[in-house]
């Protein structure tokens, strides 16, 4: 996807860089990046089980539409458990999640990456904004031998399907995925031009067959599904309209999902009411421009945010005493922001600078984006 750098708080209205935002990481199923790790261990999963939200006076909102933060895999014994998260936030007047913050010390953190992503998913049935919103996440640890298999496919889907033969084993079990594997003869796809997208988050949907000894796929049925109907469909269609050689085969699986719909950020305060410092307004400023780099999770989910920030700028073109002034939907677009203005840095100056003001606009500007597993692999 592409995203757009944007520094709008100057009065000389200097265009905005397009930029190509670097795609997620896709992790194998090995372990959560930069967690704390001991011995190995049987793998597992991490689910979290959500709380109910309460709001202002007590009172308790419920999800008109529920997103949960994407399960983690784990294969490494953890030096620390993981802890319960509470996340604090407002709601707008149709329900949906801003002024996103945690509530949890920063050595919790590192569980958190979609978290405050897919509460934005979320909406809530309210009859107006509401502020003082709180909600608690529970973590739970199962084996890939007792894990759900919705909440399996769902890890499947957020990995882009980079799993562990034992997840593929617990989808799937059967023949398809064993050397020497089936060589596709022809291939079909669902026609996403006919498929509609979710806001912040993927339809999928997991689809099993056999192949008899012609290489033709029989037995075809969806397994696990998100719950769009359109999408199984066609899925099952471009899986029957296969064909392959190396047959006959029992057990094979492919999955198909389609892109989050954008969600935008809440409205930014006008350029106009910057209250930055004059001199900061130089045309050609850059010596290295701000370089935006999309918070993956946030990528992922199609959602967009912002962030205002203030900093100085040293005679030599150095920035520092980055601040966020307002950030929206979430604390993180701030965090990502700092770290956009912070690598940047300006022409040298005869002067130093003290209370600039810019604000980086995290945009997604919309590409095809759906996948599908190896069909002969698994």
């Amino acid at each position: 996807m592409l995203a757009r750098f944007s520094v709008l708080a100057l009065a000389l209205g200097s265009p905005g860089l397009a930029v190509q935002a670097p795609p997620p990481p896709l992790p194998p199923f090995v372990q959560i990046e930069g967690s704390p790790v001991g011995e190995p261990r049987e793998p597992q999963v991490l689910f979290w089980q959500a709380s109910q939200v309460i709001c202002d006076g007590g009172a308790r909102v419920a999800p008109a539409q529920f997103v949960p933060p994407n399960p983690q895999p784990i294969v490494t014994r953890l030096t620390t458990d993981p802890e319960q998260v509470t996340i604090r936030f407002a709601l707008d007047a149709e329900g949906r999640p801003r002024d996103i913050t945690a509530a949890n010390p920063p050595r919790v953190r590192l569980w958190m990456r979609d978290f405050m992503p897919s509460l934005r998913a979320n909406r809530f049935q309210v009859d107006g904004p509401k502020t003082g919103c709180t909600i608690s996440y529970t973590p739970v640890m199962q084996s890939i031998a007792e894990a759900p298999l919705e909440e399996l496919a769902l890890l499947g889907v957020a990995q882009r399907l980079r799993m562990g033969k034992e997840v593929w084993e617990r989808l799937s079990p059967g023949d398809c995925h064993e050397t020497p594997r089936l060589a596709p003869l022809s291939r079909s796809y669902p026609d996403f031009r006919k498929l509609t997208r979710s806001e912040g988050t993927r339809n999928w949907t997991f689809v099993t067959y056999d192949i008899d000894t012609d290489g033709v796929p029989v037995n075809v049925a969806t397994a696990l599904t998100s719950g769009y109907d359109a999408l199984d469909a066609e899925a099952r269609a471009a899986v029957a309209a296969g064909r392959y050689a190396g047959g006959p085969r029992k057990g094979c699986l492919q999955a198909w999902w389609t892109g989050a719909e954008t969600i935008p950020a809440p409205p930014i305060p006008p350029a106009s009411e910057a209250q930055g410092n004059p001199a900061c307004e130089i045309k050609d400023r850059w010596v290295k421009e701000p370089r935006l780099v999309f918070p993956p999770s946030y990528q992922q989910r199609a959602i967009e945010g912002w962030a205002i920030l203030r900093y100085d700028v040293a005679p030599w073109g150095e920035i520092g005493a980055v601040e966020v002034v307002e950030a929206q939907p979430s604390s993180e677009f701030g965090e990502a922001a700092i770290n956009v203005i912070r690598n940047a840095r300006f022409k040298p100056l005869e002067s130093g600078l003290a209370g600039c003001i810019d604000r980086v606009i995290f945009r997604i500007r919309a590409q095809p984006d759906h996948g599908e597993s190896e069909a002969a692999a698994h």
